[in-house]
C-alpha cells in the first residue's frame, strides 16, 4: 500500500509528521511505503526527498489554481497513491480532491486549530473524501459527515 501524507508548511505539516510517527509504528507489520507533500520546497523527511504542491489560497488567481491542478496530478501521476491523508489548507485539499477523482481513498484530518468550527477546506472535504475527521468531538456531533475518532494529533 502506498500512502501519501500531504500538509501545507507549517503547522499543517508539523501535525502531518506527528501523525505519520504513529501510523509509521503500526506500518511496520505491513508493506506500506509514505511519501510526503508539501508547499515547501525541497523539504526532507527521513531521508526523502517531499514532493512540492503550489501555496495556493482562497485568494489565489484562477490561473494560480489551474498551475496547482496540475502541480498536484503529477504528484499524484509520480506518487501513485492508494491512499491520500491530508492534515489541511488548499493544497491539501486539492489534492484530495483530485485523488478522489482518480478513485483512490482520500482521508481529511482537520487541524487541532480550529476549536470552534471546520477549517474552510475542512467544510468542503466532509463532502467527498472518505474519512474526515475533526480533534474536537463537539464539531463531530454537528454533521453526521464528521467524525471524532479521539485526539488524533
Amino acid at each position: 500500500m502506498n500512502i501519501l501524507l500531504v500538509g501545507s508548511f507549517g503547522g499543517h505539516f508539523i501535525q502531518l509528521k506527528r501523525l505519520y510517527a504513529q501510523l509509521a509504528q503500526e506500518a511496520e507489520q505491513h508493506n506500506v511505503a509514505f511519501s510526503f507533500a508539501s508547499t515547501e520546497p525541497g523539504l526532507v523527511v527521513e531521508d526523502t526527498p517531499a514532493h512540492c504542491c503550489p501555496n495556493i489560497h482562497r485568494g489565489s488567481g484562477i490561473k494560480a489554481l489551474c498551475s496547482a491542478l496540475w502541480q498536484s496530478v503529477r504528484v499524484l501521476r509520480a506518487v501513485k497513491p492508494d491512499v491520500v491523508i491530508s492534515t489541511g489548507a488548499l493544497p491539501g485539499l486539492l489534492l484530495c480532491f483530485l485523488a478522489k477523482v482518480m478513485g483512490k481513498q482520500v482521508i481529511w484530518v482537520d487541524s487541532m486549530a480550529n476549536y470552534q468550527q471546520l477549517s474552510f477546506s475542512g467544510k468542503i472535504a466532509r463532502f467527498f473524501c472518505d474519512v474526515c475527521l475533526t480533534q474536537w468531538e463537539h464539531l463531530a456531533a454537528k454533521d453526521k459527515r464528521v467524525r471524532y475518532w479521539g485526539k488524533v494529533l
